[in-house]
């Protein structure tokens, strides 16, 4: 099974959560996830893990949860979801996604056009609109609707959720990326990286679905070595060049801006994916590197 598929599949619910309307609703009582804080002289910054793929109505937090969503001040998640930026990245996607003058199809062998048919029919879309997109965004469409059709809501995501809490509570809202800039994680790849990664979307529709109720079972518990080793560890030693792209860089980037944080006063609650926090090159061991004190809230559930 391809963690690199499952780990795709899930920046691609990322991508599509921010283009989606308002989230359905959900439950912040029923789970015990892992909620961390980081404190300095005179701030205090909550880090919660969160994973973007969940079921309509699946808790999203707990009490531990809501207690420091409470306290905070600023809000940050990882990309900008309000509706204007879902406008912005819908407008993008089409523009950035969409190849009216090369077909898909001319970039596969038979046997894969075969499987794309076949997808194509499973899933009720028409073969001529996935024929007109680029490979990475066929490749994102059918790496996202085997989880879609097993439950999973781009809307119901837990960074979503928090999204609408703080809208009930107005409670400031931060972003470290914009919806353009998701986009161009997958738009900019080379070509050949496209097909390859559209490839394994044909080949393998229906792996991510097991591993992604793996990693939503080890969320709900608590179990962080469980989700370091699922996601973490597995792409570093596998795929070192994805593991550079979307977690050392992204983590780099966001650390400058939460030292910039901590060096004024307050309170921050930081939710990104759960990926971004644990591993040697995660936010919590790169706070820890720099001196800064961080601690479990809620030890996991059994």
């Amino acid at each position: 099974m391809s963690i690199a598929r499952t780990l795709l599949a899930a920046l691609a619910v990322a991508f599509l959560a921010a283009c989606a309307s308002t989230p359905a609703p959900n439950d912040i009582a029923g789970a015990a996830p892992a909620l961390f804080v980081a404190r300095d002289a005179d701030s205090t910054m909550y880090l919660y893990g969160t994973i973007h793929l969940r079921r309509a109505g699946d808790p999203w937090g707990g009490p531990h949860v809501e207690a420091a969503l409470v306290q905070s001040e600023e809000i940050w998640t990882e990309v900008d979801l309000d509706p204007a930026a879902q406008a912005r990245a819908q407008t993008e996607a089409m523009r950035h996604g969409m190849s009216p003058d090369t077909p898909l199809s001319t970039h596969l062998n038979e046997e894969d056009r075969q499987r794309l048919a076949a997808l194509s029919q499973r899933f009720g879309i028409p073969i001529q609109a996935l024929d007109r997109m680029h490979p990475w965004m066929a490749a994102l469409t059918l790496s996202v609707m085997p989880m879609m059709q097993a439950g999973y809501d781009p809307q119901a995501g837990v960074d979503r959720a928090i999204v609408a809490w703080a809208g009930e509570h107005q409670k400031t809202l931060r972003s470290f990326e914009t919806p353009e800039q998701q986009i161009g994680f997958f738009a900019n790849w080379d070509e050949e990286t496209q097909i390859a990664w559209l490839r394994q979307s044909l080949e393998g529709a229906e792996e991510g679905v097991a591993l992604v109720n793996g990693i939503s079972a080890a969320w709900d518990r608590g179990d962080t070595a469980a989700l370091e080793a699922q996601i973490v560890t597995e792409t570093r030693t596998t795929y070192p060049d994805l593991y550079q792209l979307f977690f050392v860089g992204r983590n780099n980037a966001w650390m400058e801006v939460l030292s910039q944080e901590l060096d004024g006063a307050g309170v921050d609650f930081v939710a990104v994916g759960s990926g971004h926090l644990y591993g040697p090159d995660g936010l919590i061991a790169q706070l820890r590197a720099r001196g800064v004190r961080v601690e479990r809230v809620q030890q996991a559930r059994e």
